[in-house]
């Protein structure tokens, strides 16, 4: 019997196969997510245009008008208020000169010194800038209060306005809504109509040639496809739908690994089965029954999968004539002679280890 054994290589070569594939994982990743990303760049509908051809250009004008116009009179009551800090700073200054003056007076009197016509001049000066001062300082609080006045009035046409263009503006925004939502499903469309052939072709290429050279390269290229087809779908459907999807996916996904499990376990293949009677025997339990295989050195002890290495058996042992052995628990035979050199062989393996005869009994039960 012919048993193909795939190369595993040597330790390096696995791990450069491995690293490359994912890294062509990746670069396919990248590659995809910019094919995604250009359809998904395509224009949808511009919200100012549409805004424009279907809002009353009128009303939009006047709101710009009068939005100017509450700019001009706020720059107005901002030079107004800078021109009475100025003239509250010069009113100070006169107020004080005038009040030195009158002190200085006022002692030349208690020394009985008459004042000269240059101070009385300038007192009168004092006085005279001073109420200018005032007065100026009176008619700009006036402009000021008008101003806001005029402020307030024009604030409350603009939110009177600005409530009415809400108004017309709503369905308008719903109008654009369902246009932008229309476009989002055709880019999400587009995304899926490239994908999704990719991935059926993956999954094609997997389940045809699913342990073969080039199963590395399908592998890298199906994830890579799978997890941009999970991020168009989550960026372009709603949340709430979208977590059904993932279960769903996730429950179809385990549904088939556990049926190929089980049918692996009802209908196993020879390379597995032969893995599996390997292991067993390698552990001295019955490949069938995994009952413990008490023959030779091992006929009066007892173990376990941990603890069979540590049982080393001694020269005598190892010299001591080995014989056919049947399992007395299923009654699968384990041992016998091979019908070329005579010696014990492994009944359920598919070569003799002391003549490399793949001749077999029928007990071997391998497909």
């Amino acid at each position: 019997m012919n048993i193909k054994h795939k190369n595993k290589g040597p330790w390096t070569h696995r791990f450069l196969i491995m690293l490359f594939s994912v890294i062509m994982g990746i670069l396919c990743f990248w590659l995809l997510g910019f094919v995604v990303n250009d359809i998904g760049s395509w224009p949808g509908p511009n919200y100012e245009k549409f805004e424009k051809e279907l809002l009353d250009p009128g009303l939009i004008e006047k709101q710009k008008s009068l939005g100017d116009q509450v700019a001009e009179i706020k720059r107005q009551i901002s030079a107004q208020s800078q021109r009475q800090t100025l003239l509250r700073d010069s009113t100070s200054s006169s107020q004080k000169t005038m009040n030195q003056l009158l002190e200085f007076q006022r002692l030349n009197l208690q020394k009985n010194v008459t004042p000269s016509a240059e101070e009385k001049q300038a007192l009168a000066e004092s006085q005279r800038r001073f109420l200018a001062n005032q007065k100026q300082y009176q008619l700009l609080n006036q402009a000021i209060v008008q101003l806001n006045e005029e402020l307030t009035h024009l604030e409350d046409g603009g939110r009177a306005l600005e409530t009415e263009i809400e108004k017309l503006r709503k369905p308008i925004k719903e109008q654009y809504y369902r246009l932008w939502d229309q476009h989002e499903f055709k880019i999400a469309m587009f995304k899926l109509a490239l994908l999704l052939p990719l991935l059926l072709v993956t999954m094609v290429l997997f389940f045809k040639f699913r342990g073969g050279t080039y199963t590395p390269l399908i592998y890298a290229f199906g994830i890579a496809v799978v997890l941009k087809v999970a991020v168009v779908m989550h960026e372009h459907f709603p949340s709430r739908y979208f977590k059904y999807v993932l279960i769903l996916t996730a429950l179809a996904i385990v549904v088939r690994i556990l049926v190929y499990l089980l049918r692996m376990m009802a209908f196993p293949k020879k390379d597995w089965l032969l893995r599996q009677y390997r292991e067993a025997y390698e552990f001295f339990f019955c490949p069938i029954c995994a009952y413990p295989i008490r023959r030779g050195p091992l006929k009066y002890r007892f173990w376990t999968r941990r603890t069979i290495k540590k049982m080393a058996p001694s020269s005598a042992e190892q010299t001591a004539n080995e014989t056919a052995y049947t399992c007395p628990t299923c009654s699968t035979g384990l041992y016998e002679k091979c019908s070329q050199c005579g010696e014990i062989r492994h009944s359920l393996l598919p070569t003799c280890q002391s003549c490399g005869n793949t001749g077999q009994r029928e007990s071997a039960r391998l497909p």
